[in-house]
């Protein structure tokens, strides 16, 4: 071989090598693909710069930013402003500063809030389709998640005619009977609590009360403390969740524990408007946020419920706990109201029955 043509393979050798080099990616400076690529599907799904304008949104709800459904709202606003990179910002009221329980459905509808949480059992004089989920029995608690799947095409439909749509919804709790100091007994049957005046949270839910032969009575949650102390109440029918953040335990230490129906129905929902003018990828976020801080407050209640009985046996309190025969009882007590319901209740309330009773439950 001639010194010429020597000259021009060892020139040549390293530009052959090039294409091979770059198929590897195997340099320091070039780490491999999937390396790279690693943790991907834990990003956030969208980037700012691809969502549009950013938005401001407030969060109005009842609770105390301790409670769990509290926490879990602004788990929902964390993640949103996290996975949107500050896109969508979303200022939250607590304790009632910008809706109540009563009104947050209307105020959610008119847009003075732009999501809000309230209990739906206050609203079923303006919304009828609504009565259906606050007649005791007429699903199982054991089977709350169940039962929301199966009913949620039909209260998103009854939603819509309020101008929302839910994001996220909350174990509200199971019911629990509580009795001040002047009652101190266990609930076993509609006997013992006969002739006592029981705070109720919604219209459906004193039915239920007096089917037992209690009578129920109306009072706001600020003013709960002080009616039970008074004795204007001997005690009430609502969720441990709430007797728990309102404290109800001080003034009425007596707890007892059904399998009925859990406190009441109330979804965080947004104004229809508002989300129709987010963009396709703030919708996505604000979807994926809602049903992360769901699970988050899941696992709050649990908690929670732990913190609660410590909290009744400080209070010199006792917690019983109903057998599923006297559990059967109530449910039986109230199950009359669902044809009366039927009645009042319009075509989508009777799709709402219809629905909650072909849920899973262990007393059908």
């Amino acid at each position: 071989m001639s010194r010429k043509h020597f000259f021009f393979l060892l020139l040549a050798l390293p530009l052959a090598l090039l294409p091979l080099a770059a198929c590897t990616g195997a340099t320091e400076e070039s780490p491999p693909a999937a390396a790279e690529t690693a943790g991907q599907d834990e990003a956030p799904a969208d980037s700012g710069e691809d969502l549009g304008d950013p938005v401001e949104l407030n969060l109005g709800h009842l609770f105390p930013t301790t409670d769990y459904r509290g926490m879990a709202m602004q788990k929902f606003v964390d993640l949103c402003s996290e996975y949107s990179g500050g896109n969508i910002s979303i200022t939250v009221f607590p304790s009632q500063t910008l809706v109540t329980s009563q009104d947050a459905l209307k105020s959610t509808a008119s847009g003075v809030a732009d999501i809000g949480m309230g209990a739906l059992s206050f609203n079923v004089s303006e919304v009828p389709a609504l009565a259906p989920l606050d007649i005791q029995g007429i699903y199982d608690p054991d089977y709350f998640w169940e039962t929301y799947e199966i009913i949620k095409p039909t209260l998103n439909k009854i939603l819509e005619t309020q101008n929302q749509k839910c994001l996220m919804i909350f174990d509200e709790t199971d019911s629990v009977f509580y009795l001040n100091k002047k009652n101190q007994r266990e609930v076993h049957a509609a006997a013992d609590i006969k002739g006592l005046r029981l705070r109720d949270h919604g219209m459906w839910i004193g039915k239920s009360i007096s089917a037992w032969g209690a009578s129920p009575q109306t009072v706001m949650p600020a003013d709960i403390a002080v009616a039970l102390e008074k004795g204007t109440v001997d005690g009430g029918f609502t969720g441990w969740g709430f007797v728990n953040s309102y404290r109800c335990f001080e003034n009425a230490p007596y707890i007892s524990y059904a399998k009925i129906a859990k406190s009441c129905w109330s979804p965080m929902a947004i104004n229809l408007d508002v989300w129709n003018r987010l963009s396709p990828g703030q919708q996505e976020i604000m979807t994926r946020a809602a049903e992360e801080a769901q699970d988050y407050g899941k696992d709050l209640t649990e908690e929670q419920f732990e913190v609660f009985k410590g909290e009744v046996e400080k209070s010199g309190g006792t917690i019983y706990y109903l057998t599923q025969e006297e559990n059967q009882a109530f449910v039986d007590a109230a199950a009359p109201l669902i044809e009366e319901c039927r009645g009042t209740s319009g075509e989508l309330g009777n799709e709402l029955i219809d629905a909650l009773l072909s849920a899973p439950s262990n007393y059908r």
